[in-house]
Formats: C-alpha cells, structure tokens, sequence
C-alpha cells in the first residue's frame, strides 16, 4: 500500500457555482492524509471542493519550501490565505507539473474481468526505469522532478502533468495505456504550448464581464487581446494618453514603444511601452470608463 502521508503540495478546486469549473484554487501542504485534508477544508463550505491534482516529496521541509514558491509565484492571484483565483497560468501550471487524477481520494477497487489487466502505468515506468538500470532518483533528475514523484507513479497514485510525461516519452517511448486523453485537466481549454519561464515574466490575466479569462503567454499580448475584446475602435474614442502619445494612434511615433496591430479594415498603434502594474491601471480605467464588470490581475513575478 502506497504511503498515504506522503508530504504533498496539494492542489484543490472549488466552484461557487456548483459546476465542475473552479473559480478558486487552493494551493496547500500536507504531511498527512490528503483525504483527511480534504475533509477538514469542506467542513464549513458549502460548494464542493475537489482534488485536481498533488506534486509528492520525500521529506516535508522540500514539500514547504516548494509550496512557498509557488505562493511566490501566483501571489498577485491571491484570494486569501491559501486560496486563489483560478487563472489559466495557474491551471496551467497544475497541468504541466502536478500529478492528475490521483487515486488517493478514491477507494481502491478490483473489477472482475476474464481477461488480465494491461500494465499500469506507473508498472510499466518501473519496467522501464529498471530495463535502464536507474534508480528512481536518477530519472527524478532526468526528467526534473522528486524521487517521491516517480514512487508516488509507480505506485499508481495518479498520472503525470504534461511536462514530466513528454520527458518520460523522450526517455522511454510511448508508453501502452492510452492516457493522452485523462491527463490533462479539461479546464478552460486547451493551450497551445507549455508556458516557459521566460513567457511567464510579467504576466497579466484578465477575467472578463462575460466569464472568460484572457491570459497569454505575456503581459503585451494580454493587453492588446483585451483591447481587441473589448473593440479597439471602441476604447480609441475614450481618448486615452500614454507617455505623451495616444493609447491608441492612426500612425507611427518615432522613438516610442508602439505595437502594429492590424484589423480586417484598419491599421492601428497602441502603447507598448508600460510595465505590467501601468498595463493594469490602464485596462482598469478603461473597465470604469466602458462601465464593465472586468477583473485584472498583474503579477511581475510570474
């Protein structure tokens, strides 16, 4: 039997509106039994809160630590205390890093079948990693991640964010069992590519009147893609000024930060040159000035 009190960062979601679309994300770390944890957390709410996935360590002082970068990392996305908005870099990261689909909240069962069970998966990592003569410290720092991750799989705990999997199927091939489908947690859709480190650098997430989120892979396009959202002709006559230039031009100015932004019948020029915290107080204004129920959020650091 698996260690059930494996040190864990744990990731939990809650919907205010009772649908399976969080509108929050707990970021959390436990040494004990995350059902337990689990438990404690829905005692006192009311919406549902579920397990969308765990990044396991060995020992609690890396599971800490780990869970304080994280806080770091998203901390702009704060709710309160451990609870966050649930913004696509934040999904986005559980979807590339975090254990999905963990089986510790479900009861181990044994269905009746005539026929014997294709391998696991975490059977067939362990089949692999020993055909290659490593320990399984050796490809936790193969594949970037904790020795306690690779035992958490082979255990058949859970199934592997997308990062760590490509970098499993670059060592070992394609693994049998057909889980492409059930890795990836399904929400806000599909994004075309991990974002990197780099990518992520003051990044800006937009939640908008209608619900959406508007997150791209840096704060400049965020803030254009809104502006288109919202109609740039629309926001170009509230007539707003940036560092001695309109917001939104006709032309050219040179020796100013300025993106090309082409549309199907005109040709316009918006101030590029802000920081992530003046991009935010220009896409506020524009909400009070427009009237609109839209949320920024701006976090440099991540």
């Amino acid at each position: 039997m698996p260690n059930q009190n494996q040190p864990l960062v744990y990731f939990f979601a809650k919907s205010n509106f009772g649908d399976d679309q969080p509108d929050f994300i707990k970021i959390g770390y436990t040494g004990t039994n995350l059902s337990l944890r689990q438990a404690a957390l829905q005692t006192g709410n009311e919406a549902p809160i579920w397990d969308i996935g765990v990044i396991p360590f060995d020992t609690e002082e890396e599971a800490r630590e780990e869970e304080e970068r994280i806080h770091s990392r998203f901390g702009a996305f704060r709710a309160r205390g451990e609870w966050f908005y649930a913004t696509p870099r934040i999904i986005q990261y559980i979807q590339n890093y975090a254990v999905q689909h963990t089986q510790l909240l479900i009861e181990d069962e044994s269905p009746e079948t005539e026929e014997p069970p294709e391998p696991s998966f975490g059977e067939q990592l362990a089949e692999r990693r020993n055909a290659a003569n490593m320990t399984q410290e050796e490809l936790a720092a193969r594949v970037g991640c904790t020795r306690g991750y690779i035992s958490f799989l082979e255990n058949n705990r859970g199934t592997p964010g997308q990062n760590i999997y490509t970098k499993l199927v670059e060592l070992f091939g394609e693994f049998s069992e057909s889980i492409t489908e059930t890795r990836q947690i399904k929400l806000f859709g599909e994004f075309s590519e991990p974002a990197t480190e780099t990518k992520s650098n003051n990044l800006l997430a937009v939640k908008m009147a209608d619900g959406h989120w508007i997150s791209e892979d840096t704060a400049i396009d965020t803030f254009i893609e809104v502006i288109r959202a919202l109609g740039i002709e629309k926001v170009k006559q509230l007539g707003l000024s940036i560092n001695g230039i309109p917001l939104i031009a006709d032309c050219d100015y040179p020796d100013k930060a300025q993106r090309k932004v082409e549309t199907e019948t005109s040709t316009y020029y918006i101030v590029s040159g802000t920081n992530t915290e003046k991009k935010k107080r220009i896409l506020d204004n524009i909400a009070v000035r427009l009237e609109l129920d839209m949320t920024v959020f701006a976090n440099p650091r991540a």
